[in-house]
Parts: C-alpha cells; structure tokens; sequence
C-alpha cells in the first residue's frame, strides 16, 4: 500500500504537475510538498480534503483505501427469495458449476418432500426445501439445552393447541376484533376454549386484548390480531418445519455431512 506521501506524488505526475504548480494550487511552499512526498512530513489534516480535491479523488484513495462495493438492496418485495436464493448459491458453490444452485431449486420446486442441506463439524448447519432456507450456527454443545428450555414447551404446547390455531387462522384472514364470544362462534368453538386460546395468544403478543366499558359499569374483554410480523417470521417456519419433521422422508437432494 502507498503512503500518502507517495500517493501525491503520484497523482501529481499522473496529472504532469510539478511539485512548484501543486504548492501553488495548495497554497504551500514547494519545500512542503517535497517533504510530504519523500515521507518526512505528513499534510496537515485539515490539508488532505484540498489535495484530494485537487486530484478529484477522495480522502480514502489519497490513503490508499479501497473500500468494496456496496451491493445495492433488494426491494423488500424481491427480498426473501433473494435471501434464499443466496443461501441455496452458498450451499452449492463447492463444485463451482453456475448452474448447480437452479438445478437444486428447480429440484426442490418439483418435488416438494425433498430437502437439502450440510452439516458443519465445527457448528449447526444449513436446511432448506422449496419454502425455507434456515441456517443454524450453535454447535450440539449449545444447542442441547434447547431441550429443557420450559418457556419454548409451553409455546409447542400452546401451537399445538386446536382452538388457538383456529383463532390464528381467523384473525389473519378476517381483521377485527373480537369478543371471546363472537370469536367462538365465528370459529364454531366453546366459548370457554375461545377464552383459554385468546388469553394465550395475547400471553405471546400475538393477540391484543383491551377492555371496554359496555355502559353499565361493566368492562369486556376485547381482542384484535397483534404481532403480524412475529407470526410471519417465526409461527409459519416453525410449522412448517414441525410439519416436514412430525413426517419427514429421507428424500435429499444431495446432504453434505
């Protein structure tokens, strides 16, 4: 890498400046220049945005910086299967075949049971099938207390739960809100389990709930659709997921060990 010193330097030949002209444009002697590009001084700090200036460059390129490119984003629109897309050309860019990463998603487009994905020896590993492509980074050391974490059970156990998937259902294909009792028939449940279901969903976050006055000194219990974005980003890939497990097939499309 240049020094800066030897950077002016060679901007100003590159330009066919002699040292006189440039301590001119800088409003320098001649002698300072001299000392800049023989490395025995350095421009004062408030001097490298005039030199570069001077040169048309940045400060970074006086310094010898290059700085990468920066990719421009996605549309959030084109954004997750960009994502994916990426994941499934890293995954498959051992063989350096360009071709190897459409054939893996056409493959997994075709065939919706099969699913791809490596095992890293030294951490988790990547997965992916034609709706996700999840990368997990813990090692088993690490991931082996997921197994008693009592707070992720009682969140399966609330999932699992008819009533509560049945309100989902309902309140993000029908925006409202609702009674424990106008939910329950809607849903066409006991109007105890629409009660159980709310209170859990809004234990979560994934349901509001308010209170209303329903002018006789009485307060009821509202509940409306909150979290959207939790139940796009986390609720569908974790059933999805437990979906592909609960009746998994051994149908890879290739698997990297």
């Amino acid at each position: 890498m240049k020094t800066v010193g030897e950077k002016i330097s060679s901007l100003r030949k590159e330009r066919s400046m002699t040292q006189e002209e440039l301590a001119a444009t800088v409003g320098v002697s001649a002698q300072s220049v001299s000392k800049w590009e023989n490395n025995v001084t350095m421009p004062d700090i408030l001097l490298l945005p005039v030199i570069a200036g001077i040169f048309e460059v940045t400060v970074d390129e006086l310094f010898s910086i290059e700085r990468p490119n920066c990719k421009s984003s996605w549309p959030v629109e084109e954004t997750p299967s960009a994502v994916y897309r990426t994941v499934i050309e890293t995954m498959w860019d051992w063989d350096n075949e360009d071709s190897q990463a459409e054939a893996v998603i056409k493959k997994l487009n075709d065939n919706p049971e099969r699913h791809t994905g490596f095992i890293s020896k030294r951490a988790g590993g990547v997965y992916a099938n034609k709706d996700m492509a999840l990368v997990w980074l813990p090692d088993d050391e690490n991931s082996l207390p997921l197994l008693e974490n009592g707070a992720a059970a009682k969140l399966l156990e609330a999932l699992a739960d008819t009533s509560v998937r049945k309100i989902i259902k309902h309140l993000m294909e029908n925006s409202g809100v609702y009674t424990a009792a106008s939910i329950a028939a809607r849903c066409n449940m006991d109007e105890k389990d629409a009660q159980t279901a709310l209170e859990r969903l809004s234990g979560y976050s994934l349901a509001m709930r308010q209170s209303v006055d329903v002018g006789t000194g009485e307060k009821l219990d509202v509940y409306s659709l909150w979290g959207e974005h939790k139940i796009k980003l986390l609720v569908w890939p974790l059933l999805s997921l437990a979906g592909r497990l609960a009746g998994f097939h051994e149908n890879w499309c290739g698997f990297r060990n």
